[in-house]
């Protein structure tokens, strides 16, 4: 049986590339990617938004970004799905999700991250007001830079959604990552 590598929605991809031109310019970012592996370059810049990207592709793009403009990449990670979260969720989402309960918020977690990712899966529970708890499951090489973005997704979507003090810690596990997300209620 051979290893299939794990993969990246392109769709998530191309709303990440935008933000990176803005955030770091396009010119930087074009000089990133001509420095990229040729065959990396190739996946990445053929992407549409219903294919799919290997996570080690999109890790070297971000990296190679990063380094381009002299930025840690897990800063520029964290930016970078904190603008798209919050981009994709203005307007109208911000008004729906500021009245969505929180046990109907983190129960669609596992469906937003398997249109995000083809491996693992989540699971996602309301300990008690205020306490979710998301243990990403069947993953158990998942990249840092991975675990780092999905915590900054999902801390994201709670504060858009109107919770307060939002925080979330995370801790690797065998087979994947567990996530606590806390906030004020």
């Amino acid at each position: 049986m051979s290893f299939v590598e794990p993969r990246v929605s392109g769709a998530v991809l191309l709303d990440q590339h935008r933000v990176m031109e803005e955030i770091a310019g396009k010119d930087v970012v074009k000089a990133a990617m001509a420095k990229l592996d040729p065959e990396q370059r190739s996946e990445y810049e053929s992407l549409l938004p219903v294919s799919w990207c290997s996570v080690t592709t999109a890790n070297a793009v971000l990296t190679a970004v990063a380094r381009e403009c002299g930025r840690n990449a897990s800063g520029l990670q964290a930016e970078v799905v904190r603008v798209g979260v919050e981009r994709t969720l203005k307007s109208l989402w911000r008004i729906i999700l500021r009245f969505t309960w929180d046990d109907a918020l983190i129960s669609r977690t596992p469906m937003i991250y398997s249109k995000t990712y083809d491996r693992g899966e989540l699971k996602a529970k309301m300990a008690y007001p205020g306490r979710a708890e998301v243990d990403l499951v069947g993953w158990p090489t998942v990249p840092q830079l991975d675990i780092e973005g999905l915590a900054t997704g999902i801390e994201t979507v709670l504060r858009v959604a109107g919770r307060r003090d939002v925080k979330v810690n995370w801790e690797r596990r065998p087979g994947g990552v567990f996530y606590v997300a806390t906030w004020r209620v």
